[in-house]
C-alpha cells in the first residue's frame, strides 16, 4: 500500500511539471531576482555605511580649522554656546540629537517655530503660503545672528552633524531630519519619508531650498529618493550638493 501511494505521488508530481513547466520555470526565474535584488541592496546598504563613516572621519580630520573659526565667530558675536542640539526624528521613527553650529539668539523659544509648523501643515488647502511666508522670514530675520545669516546661507551650520554620520544616527544622503513637534503633526503619507536614515543632503534639498510655499513638494522629492534609492544615486546627489550649496542658491 505504501509503495503504491508513492508510486502515485510521483506519478501526479511528474504530471505536474509537465502540466506547468513554464510557470514552475517563470517562477524559479522570479525567486531568483528576487533573491539578486535583495542581495544588490544589501551590498548597496553596506557600500553607503563604509561611505558614511570613511568620508566622514576624513572630514572631520580635514575641517578641524573652519570649525575652530567658526566656534571664534559665534562666541564673539552673541552670547551663548557654540553649538545647538535638538531632538530630531530619524530611520523608522527613532528620535535622537542632532548637531548644529548655533545661528540664532539663545533667547529663542522654540514654541513660536512650533506654532508655525502646525500652522503651516493645517494649511492643506496652501491658502495661507503667503501669509506664512512672510511669518517665516520675520521669524528669521528677528532671531538669526550676524555668523548665522552666512552659516545657514552657505549651509555651514550643518557641518557638526557629521558626528551624528559617524554615530549611524544620520547618512550623507536622505531626508532631512524634522523636529519630533513637526512629525506630530505630519500627514500619514509623508510618514514614508522615514523609512531610510536622514542625511545631510537630499534629493529635495539640492531641487530648491524649502519655505512653507513648497513644503509638500519637499516631501514629494523625499519619498521618489524613498522609492528610487540606490549607492549610485547617492553618489549623483553628493556631486550635485557641492555646486549648489557654493551658488548659495535663494539662500535664506
Amino acid at each position: 500500500m505504501s509503495g503504491t501511494s508513492e508510486h502515485t505521488t510521483q506519478v501526479i508530481t511528474e504530471n505536474m511539471e509537465v502540466a506547468y513547466p513554464v510557470k514552475q520555470s517563470s517562477y524559479q526565474a522570479e525567486s531568483r531576482l528576487r533573491i539578486s535584488r535583495e542581495q544588490l541592496m544589501f551590498l548597496h546598504k553596506i557600500a553607503k555605511r563604509i561611505l558614511d563613516i570613511s568620508f566622514s572621519i576624513l572630514l572631520l580630520i580635514f575641517v578641524i580649522p573652519i570649525f575652530i573659526t567658526i566656534a571664534i565667530a559665534i562666541k564673539a558675536t552673541s552670547k551663548g554656546p557654540v553649538f545647538f542640539r535638538q531632538e530630531r526624528v530619524g530611520f523608522k521613527g527613532n528620535d535622537f540629537k542632532i548637531w548644529k553650529f548655533r545661528t540664532m539668539v539663545v533667547e529663542n523659544s522654540k514654541r513660536e517655530h512650533q506654532q508655525f509648523v502646525q500652522d503651516l501643515l493645517k494649511d492643506e488647502e496652501n491658502e495661507k503660503s503667503e501669509e506664512l511666508l512672510k511669518e517665516y522670514l520675520t521669524y528669521l530675520d528677528k532671531r538669526l545672528t550676524s555668523i548665522g545669516r552666512i552659516l545657514r546661507a552657505s549651509s555651514l551650520d550643518e557641518l557638526p552633524q557629521l558626528f551624528n554620520i559617524l554615530k549611524g544616527e544620520m547618512s550623507f544622503v536622505g531626508p532631512r531630519p524634522h523636529p519630533v513637534y513637526e512629525v506630530d503633526e505630519y500627514k500619514e503619507w509623508y510618514k514614508r519619508r522615514l523609512h531610510v536614515k536622514p542625511g545631510l543632503t537630499g534629493w529635495s534639498k539640492i531641487n530648491l531650498r524649502l519655505t512653507p510655499k513648497n513644503y509638500e513638494e519637499a516631501i514629494l522629492f523625499d519619498l521618489w529618493y524613498v522609492d528610487h534609492w540606490s549607492f549610485l544615486l547617492d553618489i549623483r546627489i553628493m556631486f550635485l550638493t557641492v555646486p549648489f550649496v557654493l551658488s548659495m542658491k535663494d539662500a535664506h
